[in-house]
């Protein structure tokens, strides 16, 4: 008798979907002991009562397969998608694409998961989007092997001081600069903040934005995010977000 093939299962999310085929889908996902891996979802496009392999659904799947694509054997719904409209849907989008092109295949990433599934249930919910978004940001670089050590520069050892001036080296950290001539520099008061997640100032958000957007940009590459250029034409208040 031929062998059975061995079912895997996990809890995970859809990141992104596309046709495959005449019936099925073409699906990322992202599990909680799997980490991201694509598979088939056979028929879904026609799937009775809705398709339950869609973004933001926290679902139970169980899949089968030894090469880069699985097949997905079941899929149950363990919390519906929530409903996302206007920028909060874009947030959501923003977040499955930056997993989706920052995380390598099959490796696992337990920590990020459940701060994702957190930061959908935020997002869900009338929490301001700024804050968790950046706590997300520094969580993803953290989980990667990235993360950045706020309170200490990373040249001297000499620790971050509240009325100093600091420049990032990606990858490595913050370091103190004698002056600030082009006000790319970053307030030392701001970087404590960031360092202890105090997030509830506007001067402090801009800084903790713009700080993830630089620390960032060496591992996404010149491909820009498809998240952000939907953004445009959609307000300032909108495009500041991201």
């Amino acid at each position: 008798m031929p062998a059975v093939a061995a079912q895997n299962r996990d809890i995970a999310y859809v990141l992104h979907t596309r046709p495959y085929r005449e019936t099925s889908l073409l699906a990322t996902l992202f599990a909680r002991e799997s980490g991201r891996f694509s598979a088939v979802a056979r028929a879904s496009r026609n799937a009775r009562g809705g398709n339950p392999v869609r973004p933001f659904a926290r679902l139970h799947v169980s899949w089968v397969g030894k090469t880069d694509l699985k097949t997905l054997r079941t899929v149950e719904i363990a919390r519906p998608s929530p409903v996302l409209a206007g920028e909060r849907l874009f947030v959501g989008l923003y977040l499955n694409e930056l997993v989706t092109r920052l995380l390598h295949e099959g490796e696992s990433h337990q920590v990020l998961f459940d701060r994702y599934d957190r930061t959908l249930e935020y997002l869900a919910g009338a929490h301001a989007l700024e804050p968790m978004l950046r706590i997300f940001e520094l969580s993803l670089l953290e989980d990667l092997g990235y993360g950045l050590r706020l309170d200490i520069d990373c040249l001297t050892g000499a620790p971050v001081v509240a009325d100093g001036r600091y420049r990032l080296i990606p990858g490595e950290g913050v370091t103190a600069v004698e002056n600030d001539d082009d006000g790319a520099a970053f307030s030392g008061e701001h970087l404590l903040a960031i360092a202890v997640g105090r997030l509830d100032g506007l001067a402090v958000l801009r800084s903790a934005k713009r700080l993830t957007r630089l620390a960032l940009t060496p591992y996404l590459g010149d491909k820009p995010l498809a998240s952000r250029d939907l953004f445009r034409g959609k307000g300032p208040d909108m495009r500041s977000t991201l």
